[in-house]
């Protein structure tokens, strides 16, 4: 299955009641769908590891 994945760190985002949290700007392509949107870097490492329990 042929894919492409690319990540761009967009930074740190500031909360005022909140830590700093990484940014990024992912974008998940295969060759029927596409996912793509503004992740924090613990929402990603949560998706990574639903992928691999589910394997």
């Amino acid at each position: 299955m042929k894919f492409d994945i690319k990540i761009e760190h967009l930074g740190k985002k500031e909360n005022k009641h909140d830590t700093d949290k990484d940014v990024y700007h992912l974008t998940f392509k295969t060759y029927n769908a596409e996912v793509t949107g503004k992740f924090e870097r613990s929402e990603i490492r949560h998706m990574i590891e639903l992928l691999d329990n589910a394997i």
